[in-house]
């Protein structure tokens, strides 16, 4: 069976949350709101000092047609980012796990 990285699949999905906000041109409050959480609470899974709880995970991924092991698997992840860039017709820099769309 294969061992995960906890720290790398936490940072992956709390970028992908952001990247994905961003690329759709959301605010954190809308968001927010879309997942049944607070802006504040939002803001600090973007800046990873917290992680997302179940129900608002799936939520998220429910809402935005992404599939729930999107962090866990290396093949989805990349193809994510893949069309995420494409989709945002920005850049995507990585920086070791980390995914950002530059501003």
């Amino acid at each position: 069976m294969k061992s995960f990285n906890t720290r790398e699949i936490s940072h992956r999905t709390c970028h992908i949350i952001r990247d994905e906000r961003r690329s759709r041109d959301l605010t954190q409050i809308e968001m927010a709101q879309e997942l049944g959480i607070s802006q504040s609470a939002l803001s600090k899974i973007e800046n990873l000092a917290m992680m997302p709880t179940l129900l608002p995970w799936l939520k998220f991924c429910s809402t935005f047609g992404l599939p729930a092991n999107l962090p866990l698997d290396e093949k989805l992840y990349k193809g994510w980012m893949k069309e995420l860039e494409k989709k945002s017709s920005k850049p995507i820099r990585n920086k070791g796990t980390k995914t950002y769309l530059n501003s």
